[in-house]
């Protein structure tokens, strides 16, 4: 196992670097200081070749335009949607950036878009850690978010994620990652193979926020409780979906209370790629890249950032959980380090 560094390009004015993790099988991950983001995998397919699994950018700049879809990047300080951008937290309010419409997304997209600090390398992993001042993005709390990748010898890139803050606050960071497992440039994830290891998800307004209520998936197009391709109801219209977008949903795993299980398996059959997603979180949001434009003419080479080229696999509290009571949440205590920890274990089937 080794870890190099490597310029990657300056983002106004600041040098962005690249630490790549190469295994003894010459399997390897690039990651980006900014946004401690991932921008390349490469993994072997049945055959031994290996080829980069992940989309993303040859320019740092698409990093940080929004409408490219967050790729590979790190999210804080709270994933996914908060309906009006406001939320209580021990009986203050307080108001987080509206940037999609009226609702905060990702937090308000800070966290991805600015370069983190580099703690600590080893032969396997890196460590990245930003801090975040007390009502940054209306967020309580001066906190301390640390991301560490390990990359293992039987190619599981691991992300273990800790929080710790002078004060009580919340937290919600995850990964967003689109995986592309047949290394084929014009491929969509259409026929990627998916389970999800859930029998409900968070049901959706028209607006796709949060309503409170859990759907359940059985005789639905939103269910994956059992292994088939992504593409065979992906079209189906459907009240929790909107448009030819397709999945953009939260999943409420079977697992509780904090256990480290199974939460998804996404296989190629064609190049024998399996990946399987390991978390000690209670949802995953299921992004197929429905809301990436079909003309876009950037990514990595001739691997282009398009319209369901890619499948995100975010392990995640619920969506908008800081305003509704029922949903499961995991507060920061003062002065008390959070942790939570996500696994991509990639094999060959």
């Amino acid at each position: 196992m080794s870890v190099t560094k490597a310029p990657f390009g300056k983002l106004n004015g600041e040098e962005i670097f690249l630490y790549t993790i190469t295994n003894k099988s010459g399997a390897s991950v690039s990651l980006m200081t900014l946004g401690a983001g991932v921008h390349s995998l490469f993994v072997p397919d049945k055959n031994g070749n290996l080829d980069d699994v992940v989309l993303g950018f040859d320019n740092v700049e698409d990093y940080v335009n929004p409408d490219y879809g967050y790729q590979g990047l790190s999210v804080g300080r709270w994933a996914n949607r908060i309906r009006d951008g406001k939320f209580t937290f021990e009986g203050k309010e307080y108001t987080a950036p509206q940037n999609q419409g009226t609702w905060t997304l990702h937090g308000g997209g800070r966290f991805s878009f600015t370069p983190w600090s580099v703690d600590e390398t080893g032969d396997s992993f890196v460590v990245f850690s930003r801090f975040s001042p007390d009502g940054e993005d209306g967020f309580p709390g001066n906190a301390t978010f640390k991301v560490k990748y390990t990359f293992t010898d039987d190619c599981t890139l691991r992300i273990d994620y800790s929080v710790l803050s002078d004060k009580n606050t919340v937290a919600n960071p995850t990964n967003h990652t689109y995986f592309n497992l047949s290394g084929v440039d014009s491929e969509t994830v259409e026929n990627h193979f998916l389970m999800i290891n859930a029998d409900y998800f968070t049901e959706t307004d028209e607006s796709q926020l949060a309503t409170g209520e859990l759907g359940e998936v059985k005789g639905t197009m939103m269910d994956f409780t059992a292994l088939h391709k992504i593409g065979d109801r992906i079209n189906e219209p459907f009240r929790a979906c909107i448009g030819d977008v397709g999945y953009d949903n939260n999943y409420c795993l079977r697992s509780k209370n904090g256990k480290f299980e199974l939460a998804a398996v996404l296989e190629h059959r064609e190049s024998g790629r399996k990946l399987e997603v390991y978390t000690d979180l209670p949802g995953i949001q299921l992004y197929c890249g429905g809301w990436l434009s079909r003309d876009y003419t950037v990514g990595k080479g001739t691997s282009l950032v398009t319209y369901r080229r890619g499948v995100a696999l975010e392990t995640q509290f619920y969506p908008d959980a800081l305003n509704i009571a029922d949903f499961p949440l995991w507060t920061v205590k003062a002065n008390e380090e959070f942790k939570t920890t996500t696994e991509f274990r990639f094999s060959v089937k």
